[in-house]
């Protein structure tokens, strides 16, 4: 699969708002910082709650630190020095980190903001989903915020895959994988591009109904 081959290479290198669901009791730091709780054996990423450890992980919520001067893409060299990200291998680079998901990505090229202290009804409505400010020019999905009106698009596509996989995940959790990495579920040969089952590729019916 494309995110285990990564992990290898690694090594050596405005839409609505999410399914709601309360935070369960102790989970609220997890909830803050894309982390995963053991109480309530659930994980979360742009305040989503996702309840596949498998899916959870492939997210990469936290990046990877890597050895700069054993990457031998250029575009992956240019990014790791502009916090970019390559379409080759699917991975953005923020800080010198590298995230192996456009969603975790665009959220780690956003800033943390704390929703005690907005004061705008519309921003702090986005904390409890996704949306974007006209007045404040301001995107905010959970508790990151981005200024960069193309940014936060890039970041609302992705949270809408993350919203459909989180779906799929309660069927198959390698084709929710796979539709946030762009890979491939050996258990249905179905490959996904963007969220969208690839034509030719196991069973069409798999596609999810919210991303036709």
């Amino acid at each position: 699969m494309r995110w285990i081959a990564c992990v290898a290479l690694l090594a050596g290198l405005g839409v609505p708002a999410g399914p709601g669901d309360a935070t369960p009791s102790g989970c609220e730091q997890a909830k803050r910082t894309n982390g995963w709780c053991k109480a309530g054996n659930v994980g979360y990423v742009a305040s989503l709650p996702i309840r596949s450890k498998f899916l959870y992980e492939v997210l990469d919520a936290h990046s990877h630190n890597i050895n700069a001067a054993a990457v031998t893409c250029e575009t992956c060299r240019k990014a790791l020095k502009t916090n970019g990200y390559c379409p080759a291998h699917k991975m953005g680079y923020v800080g010198g980190n590298a995230y192996m998901s456009r969603l975790t990505y665009y959220l780690a090229r956003g800033r943390r903001i704390d929703p005690a202290t907005i004061a705008c009804p519309v921003c702090r409505e986005h904390t409890r989903g996704i949306g974007w400010c006209d007045r404040h020019q301001l995107g905010i999905a959970g508790y990151t915020a981005t200024d960069d009106r193309h940014d936060f698009d890039e970041l609302s596509k992705a949270y809408q895959i993350l919203v459909e996989a989180i779906k799929m995940s309660a069927t198959c959790e390698r084709c929710a994988g796979a539709m946030v990495a762009d890979g491939y579920c050996a258990i249905h040969h179905t490959k996904y591009e963007n969220g969208r089952l690839v034509p030719g590729f196991g069973e069409e019916t798999r596609q999810p109904t919210g991303l036709r």
